[in-house]
């Protein structure tokens, strides 16, 4: 099968890394890839080298231009590589994936929804909606961001979670005086990282022994940065800006600790568990509660509760078996969202497809 991925960039992020995983993936497994690129600059996931990549040039600064740019872009690379199927990952792309189609006959265009469709405002999201029955096939990281879409939409769609290339695995660490906390996600208000600093600041002053490092950057760093000083909490909480190695990272922790209030598929989340390592999230949509059964291989706590995330904190240092059963039962994710999987869903999934547009 020819794929071609159209996706703004590889720059650092959860749909960034979804894409070079799967792309790998289905290179393994002899289909020819390519990516689609607006933006080729810092590239931070490694791909195989039997992955292309085009890069389709928008020109101008002007934003009408650069749509049109987009569009003409799009259309000529259909007309040129003629690929099975073209993956428009994240929403915003489904218009440039559908425009390319007229340019390549026979071509199938699968939208992809990588946010939670609850964040999506102004007349592009209406546009997307609107657009969305058009695409040959649909794919949704969540039950819960399916209902969002149009039923026509829905009625041809298939829920797939997000691959994890997990090839780290944390080791019971001995027991040591200071209990090492840590968190991951870009620093925007999605992510809700007011709450996280104002729990781990309500946990120090009933005296949790914990640190708390936060991997990531984003355009709130210098706001949370203020508000660790203003909380008095700077002293043992550090921004570790964004980690490449962010697998091989999170084994150095005791406690992982996510505090969105918004969510298509959390990554770093489930990189989190597939590693070992004892997580405790937020209830938000969409993601979490569909892999973390609360007391059993992780906790849940309300969005926005400060004093909730902070008690879950110290209980998790103060009960390091419990803990850590917790973290071997959240491992077990690995299997059933290894990349092998994941990946055969998506083929399997693209080839029905194809097979019943064949024989309309």
């Amino acid at each position: 099968m020819k794929i071609a991925i159209l996706i703004n960039s590889l720059r650092g992020g959860g749909a960034e890394r979804v894409a070079a995983t799967l792309a790998n993936q289905f290179s393994i497994e002899g289909n020819d890839v390519a990516f689609w690129l607006f933006h080729p600059e810092g590239q931070a996931y490694w791909i195989e080298k039997t992955v292309s990549v085009h890069v389709l040039q928008e020109r101008g600064k002007n934003r009408m231009i650069r749509i049109i740019s987009r569009v003409s872009g799009c259309r000529k690379e259909a007309a040129r590589e003629k690929p099975d199927v073209l993956l428009a990952f994240t929403a915003k792309n489904i218009p440039y994936a559908l425009a390319a189609k007229t340019g390549a006959y026979g071509m199938k265009v699968f939208g992809l929804e990588r946010a939670n469709p609850e964040s999506h405002k102004g007349p592009l999201w209406t546009l997307i909606r609107l657009l969305s029955p058009l695409c040959d096939g649909f794919i949704f990281q969540t039950e819960g961001a399916k209902r969002y879409y149009p039923h026509a939409t829905g009625k041809k769609a298939v829920v797939i979670k997000n691959p994890l290339a997990a090839v780290y695995e944390r080791r019971l660490l001995a027991e040591r005086p200071i209990f090492k906390i840590c968190s991951a996600g870009r620093l925007h208000s999605d992510k809700d990282f007011e709450t996280l600093i104002r729990a781990f600041a309500f946990y120090r002053r009933e005296g949790g022994k914990g640190t708390l490092d936060i991997y990531g950057d984003g355009i709130k760093r210098g706001e949370l940065e203020e508000m660790a000083k203003s909380l008095g909490a700077d002293a043992c909480l550090r921004f570790m800006g964004f980690a490449k190695n962010l697998q091989e990272k999170l084994c150095e922790y005791d406690l992982f600790v996510f505090s969105s209030r918004s969510e298509g598929m959390p990554n770093a989340l489930l990189e989190a568990m597939a590693v070992g390592l004892p997580c405790i999230s937020t209830d938000c949509d969409f993601g979490p509660r569909e892999f973390i059964r609360s007391g059993e291989n992780g906790l849940l706590v309300p969005v926005g509760d400060v004093e909730k995330m902070a008690g879950a904190m110290m209980w998790a240092q103060e009960n390091r078996e419990k803990r850590e059963k917790m973290a071997g039962e959240a491992k077990k994710i690995k299997a059933e969202l290894s990349a092998e999987v994941i990946a055969r869903a998506y083929l399997d999934y693209m080839s029905q497809t194809l097979r019943s547009g064949a024989g309309k």
